[in-house]
């Protein structure tokens, strides 16, 4: 039987699993629900449990200094941290992340929080760009565009043209995270998965496939800064 590390009660109304990055199982459940639903819902899920802890615990070993938050991914290029007294925000510096000294005065978690709302910020300005490009290539217009926090998909489009756009994107490589935007256009045109939708795509990242493989081996990132 799996044991959680960690079992979170809040006033959600459902049971939820998360892997985190070391492979640890955590389970967010409803305030009063017993612990022998709790348990009978993770044995019913067990193999896509030891799965997933196996996956995250691969790529914890592959790309531990990520995952254990000793350095930081952006667009592609590890970032060591550097901290200054000589600076009052964070900012990227080649390979260096500096962090104002004050920043890190604290425990870990808000050192983290900080680090992840410069990661969100900048997000957004090249989510955007990324986005304003495709959406003039392909002269299709953008309803809404939301950057979001969602912790299983890295785009998401609506039929009433509305794109939303993990922000942990921009962790990726450049050329994957216009794989995300030009996928999710292209659900403009093709609201599925058929074979059509992927001629679309192909008109305009003629590599998809490459590319498609190598986003979901970076699959792992969704489980970063939650």
């Amino acid at each position: 039987m799996l044991n959680p590390a960690n079992i979170i009660r809040s006033k959600r109304k459902t049971l939820a699993l998360f892997i985190d990055p070391m492979g640890n199982l955590i389970v967010k459940s409803p305030m009063k629900l017993s612990n022998e639903k709790i348990f009978a819902f993770v044995k019913a899920k067990e193999d896509w449990i030891k799965r997933r802890q196996a996956q995250n615990v691969q790529n914890s070993y592959i790309n531990k200094n990520v995952v254990t938050y000793q350095t930081f991914l952006f667009l592609g290029v590890e970032l060591s941290p550097i901290i200054s007294t000589k600076t009052k925000e964070i900012s990227k510096q080649d390979s260096a992340l500096v962090i104002p000294q004050k920043f890190v005065m604290g425990d870990q978690e808000k050192t983290l929080r900080r680090i992840r709302k410069w990661m969100e910020q900048n997000a957004k300005t090249i989510i955007e760009q990324r986005v304003g490009y495709f959406s003039h290539r392909l002269k299709l217009p953008v309803t809404n565009l939301v950057i979001n926090n969602n912790k299983t998909r890295w785009g998401v489009c609506s039929k009433d043209g509305t794109i939303a756009v993990n922000w942990r994107a921009v962790m990726l490589p450049a050329n994957l995270l216009d794989y995300i935007v030009v996928h999710e256009f292209c659900h403009m045109l093709e609201f599925n998965h058929s074979k059509q939708f992927w001629a679309v795509v192909e008109t305009v990242l003629p590599d998809w496939r490459a590319t498609r493989k190598h986003l979901k081996q970076m699959n792992w990132l969704l489980t970063l800064f939650r």
